[in-house]
């Protein structure tokens, strides 16, 4: 197969690629129905574009055996993944938007700056470590990977600290913050009922009640 590689000129492959990365590391190689499901299209569409992808080098695919990233597939992924991050970053913390508008305002913009606004906004954000969300703004695969462990694992008595949220569905994320669920912030889990039952627990001294999905959705660092 001829391999042709060139500038990245496609913002949508580039999507492509940012959810490839996710996915491989939950499962490798990656299902075609699992990316067609994770970026909302018709399966022929996801086949169409991973044959673009890799006549372009970015993938290893072959039908029914799965994707996994190529070298500089990987490479693309994480510079797509840290603009974006960075974006929402600085969306929250110099233009005062909420966490739950950052990731839909970001995706409507990041990819037509160029590599030195993106380094200037890095900058005047002082450098920061992870996005809105708790999720690490990386330079390299191994930074992409989010450390702790879903909220849900927690038993009564345990205390934790939210390290980041899964989901950038806009209306979770503001039920999230009602119940002021956000990283950083101590969750003392006072019971849990059986059989994926909710969660009582109790968050910046008020008594809240969380769902087992939501729940899966906040991963956390035990602190006892």
């Amino acid at each position: 197969m001829t391999v042709t590689k060139g500038v990245f000129n496609s913002d949508h492959q580039r999507d492509y690629l940012k959810h490839i990365l996710h996915l491989q590391q939950v499962s490798s190689p990656v299902a075609t129905t699992a990316l067609a499901e994770a970026m909302g299209v018709a399966p022929s569409s996801v086949t169409d574009m991973l044959k673009k992808l890799s006549r372009k080098g970015y993938i290893n695919y072959r039908p029914y055996h799965g994707i996994t990233l190529t070298g500089e597939g990987e490479k693309e992924a994480i510079k797509a993944v840290r603009r974006h991050r960075i974006v929402e970053r600085f969306l929250t913390d110099m233009l005062g938007f909420e966490w739950h508008e950052a990731h839909e305002e970001a995706l409507a913009f990041e990819h037509n700056i160029s590599d030195e606004v993106e380094r200037r906004m890095y900058v005047a954000c002082n450098k920061p470590t992870v996005c809105p969300h708790g999720y690490p703004i990386p330079s390299s695969v191994e930074d992409t990977i989010v450390s702790g462990v879903p909220l849900y694992s927690l038993e009564p008595g345990q205390i934790a600290r939210v390290v980041s949220v899964e989901d950038d569905e806009p209306d979770l994320l503001r039920f999230m913050d009602s119940l002021g669920i956000k990283p950083g912030v101590r969750i003392k889990v006072d019971g849990k009922d059986p059989f994926k039952g909710p969660m009582q627990a109790e968050i910046d001294s008020k008594k809240r009640t969380i769902g087992w999905h939501l729940a899966n959705q906040v991963y956390v660092d035990k602190v006892s």
